[in-house]
């Protein structure tokens, strides 16, 4: 780390935030802001890389423990602790649900430097947590890892618990190696904060199928919306021709991202998603796609995670919700998929009388991915 920083780029990078450009949102760029205040004069984009490729996400960073933090190559001290301070800061005082005479509930003053980070995990009289989402450049897709290993998840909902079996599991000789890659599986499949029933039910009652596939593709959807984005702005366009070559992605992130170095990588990292998702299929230059048919039992899984709340809604917000769109789902077959999951007994009623066109839910995520296992072993 001994580039030194170009004239003024510290000054442009704190310019670029305080007047909302969108490039300085990203995580990256988050990252390189905040290092500035703890490492003088050299330039800390590298660094920045390194690690969200090392943790997976700028949230897994910030929980890492301090003692690894201080480990990592070019984070010292006071870099590790204005991390935890964040991180800190973000978890204990950072929710909108406290009122002006509620305080925080602060542990002990030396778990800011533990080796496990609190866990947080939602009970039903307490709100859920803030869904964690990336907003930027990912170097990693591991979805067709993941899919292979979510069915043997144990059956906890502690991400401590889940993070060990993966850090043991995960087929990768490197420690390190593991561990990140640890960080990337959790923060997309579970990013609510702890590991919910209906994915890991889920996941046992559909191995190696394309069900499995598809919610693991909406999940890795949910966290890295970038994924989102680029079928909506470039898939969905070119559906006529069902091509698409991957320089015309990396092309669009260039222009997103103009001073970012892992614009390969993340391009790699997108077409290996759409692949493994079975969205798309792809060779080395180009991806070939089009509209697909719609699984029940996905289908139900998705449906139940955008409208969760049981009642009626309008057909027509399902078919302009965006991760919907961007599971390529024929949507001229989404009536027929509502009907089927009515005749199913998933939903209770789907109405199309003259402009009034409406569908009504009754059970919550998790009691419909009850139902669905249910329906499959019986």
């Amino acid at each position: 780390m001994s580039e030194t920083v170009k004239p003024n780029h510290r000054e442009r990078l704190r310019d670029r935030f305080s007047s909302g450009e969108e490039s300085s949102r990203s995580e990256e760029a988050l990252l390189e802001l905040l290092l500035t205040y703890s490492i003088p004069r050299v330039d800390l984009q590298p660094l920045a890389a390194r690690l969200l490729s090392h943790y997976g996400s700028l949230s897994s960073l910030l929980e890492a423990p301090y003692d690894d933090l201080c480990q990592f190559n070019g984070i010292k001290g006071n870099s590790a602790i204005l991390i935890k301070l964040v991180d800190w800061i973000r978890k204990y005082y950072g929710t909108s649900t406290q009122t002006p005479k509620e305080k925080p509930r602060i542990p002990a003053q030396g778990t800011l430097f533990d080796t496990d980070s609190p866990e947080i995990v939602p009970t039903p009289s307490s709100p859920m947590p803030i869904r964690k989402t990336r907003t930027g450049l990912f170097g990693k897709s591991l979805l067709k890892e993941t899919i292979k290993i979510l069915p043997d998840l144990p059956d906890s909902d502690s991400l401590n618990e889940i993070r060990s079996f993966l850090r043991s599991s995960l087929p990768f000789s490197a420690e390190q190696t593991r561990q990140r890659y640890t960080n990337y599986i959790t923060g997309r499949m579970f990013p609510e904060g702890y590991a919910d029933a209906p994915l890991r039910l889920f996941a046992k009652a559909f191995p190696d199928t394309r069900e499995l596939r598809e919610v693991c593709f909406y999940r890795f959807l949910l966290a890295e919306p970038l994924q989102a984005e680029i079928v909506e702005e470039l898939l969905i366009p070119n559906l006529g021709t069902g091509r698409l070559h991957r320089e015309h992605i990396r092309n669009r992130l260039t222009e997103r991202f103009p001073e970012s170095k892992s614009i390969t990588d993340c391009t790699k990292a997108i077409v290996d998603a759409l692949a493994a998702g079975g969205v798309a299929k792809a060779d080395r230059t180009k991806l070939a796609f089009s509209y697909r048919e719609i699984p029940a039992a996905s289908f139900a899984f998705v449906l139940h995670s955008e409208f969760p709340e049981p009642g009626m809604y309008d057909i027509r917000k399902l078919e302009e919700n965006r991760m919907i769109r961007a599971m390529l789902w024929n949507p001229e077959r989404l009536p027929h998929a509502l009907y089927d999951l009515r005749n199913s007994g998933l939903i209770s009623k789907v109405s199309e009388i003259d402009a009034i066109r409406q569908f009504t839910t009754r059970y919550t995520l998790a009691e419909a991915v009850e139902r669905i296992i249910g329906g499959k072993t019986s």
